[in-house]
């Protein structure tokens, strides 16, 4: 065998935990299996999942109001479109009257053949 062989074999051995080992783990798991089951579900804001939910629903929250400030302000500009081509129909109509009587009164100027 070569040396990297003899490594790995030594690092690779079997080794006895210390004493008390076992009961400890056993332990320390039934202790947090009685603080779950004692306790309400608790939601952690601050640890890694808790702030993805946090930032997630923030995030939600801000383009939902973005988007109602969107609407909001192209409703209005819509008004105020519609509003300025009423003004302008409504100038356009009373400019056709005028060149309309204009046009009657130089027809019936003209004599008739």
């Amino acid at each position: 065998m070569n040396r990297l062989d003899e490594e790995l074999k030594k690092a690779l051995q079997r080794v006895e935990p210390p004493a008390g080992f076992a009961e400890r783990v056993l332990a320390k798991a039934a202790a947090e299996n009685r603080e779950k089951t004692r306790s309400w579900p608790r939601f952690d804001w601050f640890g890694a999942s808790g702030l993805r939910w946090a930032t997630a629903c923030a995030l939600c929250i801000a383009f939902a109001t973005s988007g109602l400030i969107y609407h909001h302000e192209e409703h209005k500009r819509g008004e105020q479109v519609k509003a300025q081509l009423m003004l302008a129909l409504r100038i356009t109509s009373s400019k056709l009257q005028i060149a309309t009587q204009n046009v009657r009164e130089l027809s019936s100027e003209q004599p008739q053949p």
